[in-house]
């Protein structure tokens, strides 16, 4: 059973504010509240305008926009704007592809000579 399901609870509340605050604060503080909330409704209400406004500048990614080199995908699989399933599926074959590149970096540096880099860690006391 909560706090507020009978009409007996909401008046012992109603007794015991205003014995607390007296009959003249209780008005002004119910305005007070209200003017609150207002002030409230209006700063979300601006801060969600401005998140539609950013998201609508931000372009959607696609994975053309990534730095680093890419392999080439045939120009069939690339659509101008492709749905979920085929982002993942072509985010997928260029994941494939650089790790293929990735296994094969170390055995071409051990073909030339040139050890692979790695980074090494020490804890030394200082």
């Amino acid at each position: 059973m909560g706090l507020f399901d009978s009409p007996t609870h909401l008046l012992i509340i109603l007794a015991v504010l205003v014995v607390l605050f007296g009959s003249a604060k209780l008005p002004k503080a119910a305005k007070s509240m209200g003017e609150a909330m207002r002030i409230f409704k209006k700063e979300s209400a601006k801060l969600h305008d401005e998140d539609t406004a950013k998201a609508a500048e931000v372009p959607e990614w696609t994975p053309q926009q990534v730095a680093a080199p890419q392999p080439q995908v045939a120009p069939q699989q690339v659509a101008p704007q492709p749905g979920t399933q085929e982002q993942m599926a072509a985010l997928q074959q260029q994941m494939d592809a650089l790790q293929k590149q990735m296994a094969s970096a170390p055995q071409q540096s051990a073909a030339q000579g040139t050890p692979p880099s790695t980074t090494q860690q020490t804890n030394q006391p200082g």
